[in-house]
């Protein structure tokens, strides 16, 4: 299998920015200890918008670049109690939690029992709002869409029945 080049760096504002342009399908890992560290596929497109952040930022992509740090250290490092977990594959929520300026929140990502990838955010309570308004827009449409499906083999079915038994007269 071919090494697959990967850009790695910790500014909460450039993963916001590649985010923002699309780049989420790129994101190969985060990891905090106990900042999070962003790991990005290295593509043309994630190249080029590194690239020029780095070039706006006087060469720099680590967390010196964000104002986000002072509050994060506040409520993650040096609290108490450490806030609890939140846990989404909803790929609309994560980027809506970015969005509204939460990607410092974001803890890890990680890879579920379905083999599907999984965003682990610090719980606060906007991000919990968030996911569950994101998690409620998506069961309703899935429901929807099985909901209709259904429908339609009933009547589809209905349909078949109601031929055969005019076919046997």
């Amino acid at each position: 299998m071919a090494k697959v080049e990967r850009i790695e760096f910790e500014s909460a504002t450039l993963f916001k920015e590649l985010v923002d342009k699309g780049q989420l399908k790129s994101l190969v890992s985060v990891k905090s200890s106990p900042y999070p560290k962003y790991c990005f596929k290295n593509t043309d497109k994630v190249a080029d918008i590194v690239g020029k952040f780095v070039a706006q930022h006087n060469l720099k992509s680590d967390r010196s670049i964000d104002d986000c740090w002072k509050t994060f250290d506040k409520i993650i490092v040096n609290a108490e109690e450490k806030p609890q977990s939140i846990v989404t594959r909803n790929l609309k929520a994560v980027k809506r939690i970015v969005d509204e300026g939460y990607a410092y929140m974001l803890k890890r990502t990680c890879v579920d029992q379905y083999k599907k990838k999984c965003f682990v955010f610090y719980e606060n309570d906007r991000i919990s709002e968030i996911k569950n308004e994101e998690d409620a827009i998506s069961r309703a449409k899935y429901e929807e869409k099985h909901t209709s499906s259904r429908k339609e083999m009933a009547d589809t079915r209905m349909s078949e029945l109601i031929k055969k038994a005019m076919e046997v007269k």
